[in-house]
């Protein structure tokens, strides 16, 4: 990425995450405080089981959904960052296998970044009356599944660097034992 789209994008994507994470903001302190101003209020007609009986759970069960929507739209423009935060750091670095060890470190990134989600979603989704734990464990089992994936391709792509510098190597080392027959059947040639 040159340098005027990298501008351009940050230009585009630095006040699309600021919105996003405020009105996320907004609804979770929505999810706190509008519960209190409907609470005990059932829903009359309609035979909804516990959770989902009252008016103050589904304004903070609407209130959450609505708050992570927005947060992964946030998280989504700052995935862009770290991708040109990784690629500085590499080019500060030095590497000269930018692609493999590029990739590595992103995926290295979004683990941290899966693993910071979930720690701060865990809390919020955990408060939400008789489905917080459902939730809960729907969040952990999702980010596991995640945290597997990028292991995976973690070490497909340390596979992969792996097997290519052995194949190299393994092709030096031939070509030198190679060199070396062929000198001595040329040195035992000018003997005769």
């Amino acid at each position: 990425m040159n340098r005027r789209s990298a501008r351009g994008e940050i230009r585009r994507r630095l006040p699309r995450i600021m919105i996003n994470i405020t009105v996320a903001f907004l609804f979770w302190i929505i999810g706190q405080v509008g519960p209190l101003f409907v609470k005990g209020i059932t829903i009359p007609g309609m035979n909804l089981p516990p959770p989902f009986n009252t008016v103050s759970s589904i304004v903070r069960l609407t209130a959450t959904l609505i708050m992570i929507l927005f947060l992964i739209k946030a998280v989504s423009d700052i995935l862009f960052f770290t991708d040109i935060s990784t690629e500085i750091f590499l080019k500060t670095l030095g590497i000269k296998e930018k692609q493999p060890l590029k990739r590595t470190a992103r995926d290295v990134t979004y683990i941290i970044l899966t693993l910071l989600l979930t720690m701060s979603a865990s809390p919020v989704l955990s408060s939400i009356p008789h489905v917080g734990g459902y939730l809960n464990a729907i969040l952990g089992f999702s980010a596991f599944g995640i945290f597997l994936i990028l292991i995976y391709d973690i070490g497909r792509v340390t596979y992969g660097v792996l097997s290519e510098k052995t194949r190299k190597m393994a092709d030096w080392i031939g070509n030198h034992i190679e060199e070396k027959r062929n000198r001595r059947g040329r040195n035992e040639r000018d003997r005769s």
